[in-house]
């Protein structure tokens, strides 16, 4: 616009002065024909300095807006608009994995169960029935309620899970082995249970306790397979199942979870249940299952086009190391050959820390 208005006032003036009045370029004219141009020139200046103040804000905001309606284009709805220049500026993404990286549709797809890994879910009939009574009661009761899995909502489509994911799968590996966990719950309202210990990051287990009608209580659990150290099994048994179950079960991207359970005879008093660590403690082992959560399709592609930008995507997670390792190399977060860094979180809490507990900035962003 700064620029049109010089060129009108010029084109104006010369068809004024030369065409209209008739007028001729003179020697002597020149140094006022040169002043007129420089005022024509001060006054697009003077356009420009006054526009370019007032129109920048205007100009910033339909950039954003145009921005946040692409953004929303690919779902993703931005709250405040400046918040897309900071995502446009960022270097670095630090994702979640279930749910997010994956389909956060858990499935069981490998147990343990009697001495026995079996890679698919067996008939119940292969399995003595003893433990699966107390496969299926451990699971129908120590979970949430709310949980469950419905019918599909539409025929031919896939059961609908409501409620923690985890124990869905755990809720459909009861279906597999064709019982029911309805049934339990009715026999067994919350009202009845004895004591619940909620699950917590530090334990990563969730526990249920029952009294039996002879005055004695049973407690069933559910956990991280390698968090604890049942005392029925020896330490070279454990060491093993760890080695020839977990360990194999988490470098096929799976999630372990352990079922066991605790007897606590009338005979030896009622416990002080407020002492977790006596409590929580040996256990027998029922099954350890392996439970799968599909990377979501359009994932490996989103990541590819994140590093092309430059963009490094790390993955947070609460699961196994190994698990977390198997999933990020799904979905090309780590890539053969590449040098790369695993941590658990309680390393990575203890190289950032010093020794007072404060977070050491350059030691975080040198990790990260």
């Amino acid at each position: 616009m700064s620029a049109l208005t010089v060129i009108i006032l010029i084109l104006y003036f010369v068809i004024n002065t030369f065409a209209i009045q008739g007028l001729s370029w003179v020697a002597e004219c020149t140094p006022i024909y040169i002043q007129y141009f420089v005022k024509f020139f001060i006054i697009g200046v003077t356009v420009l300095v006054v526009a370019v103040p007032e129109g920048l804000p205007l100009a910033v905001t339909i950039s954003l807006a145009y921005s946040v309606k692409k953004m929303m284009k690919d779902n993703n709805l931005v709250r405040h608009l400046d918040a897309c220049e900071t995502m446009g500026n960022a270097t670095a993404i630090c994702s979640d994995k279930t749910g997010t990286l994956t389909m956060n549709r858990m499935t069981v797809v490998q147990a343990y169960i009697g001495d026995t890994h079996y890679r698919n879910i067996p008939e119940p009939d292969v399995i003595n029935p003893g433990t699966v009574d107390s496969l299926i009661n451990s699971i129908s009761v120590n979970s949430a309620y709310t949980t469950k899995i419905l019918p599909p909502e539409k025929e031919g489509g896939l059961p609908r899970h409501v409620g923690n994911k985890t124990e869905c799968a755990l809720l459909g590996l009861v279906l597999n082995l064709k019982r029911d966990y309805q049934p339990i719950r009715d026999e067994i309202p919350e009202e009845k249970m004895y004591k619940v210990y909620t699950f917590n990051s530090s334990r990563k287990s969730m526990s249920t306790v029952l009294q039996n009608p002879d005055g004695g209580f049973r407690m069933y659990s559910k956990g991280a397979s390698e968090i604890g150290q049942p005392r029925v099994f020896k330490a070279k048994d454990r060491e093993e199942m760890v080695r020839k179950v977990i360990e194999p079960m988490a470098c096929d991207g799976l999630r372990t979870i352990c079922v066991a359970y605790r007897d606590f005879p009338a005979e030896a008093g009622e416990p002080n249940w407020d002492n977790e660590n006596d409590i929580l403690n040996e256990l027998t082992c029922i099954a350890v299952v392996g439970i799968e959560d599909p990377v979501r399709p359009e994932v490996p592609e989103a990541i590819s086009k994140c590093q092309r930008a430059g963009i490094t995507v790390r993955m947070v997670t609460g699961d196994n190391i190994n698990t977390a390792r198997a999933i990020a190399t799904k979905c090309g977060i780590l890539l053969p050959g590449e040098d790369f860094m695993c941590l658990e979180g309680k390393e990575f809490n203890r190289l950032i820390r010093n020794d007072k507990g404060e977070v050491r900035r350059k030691q975080t962003h040198h990790l990260l």
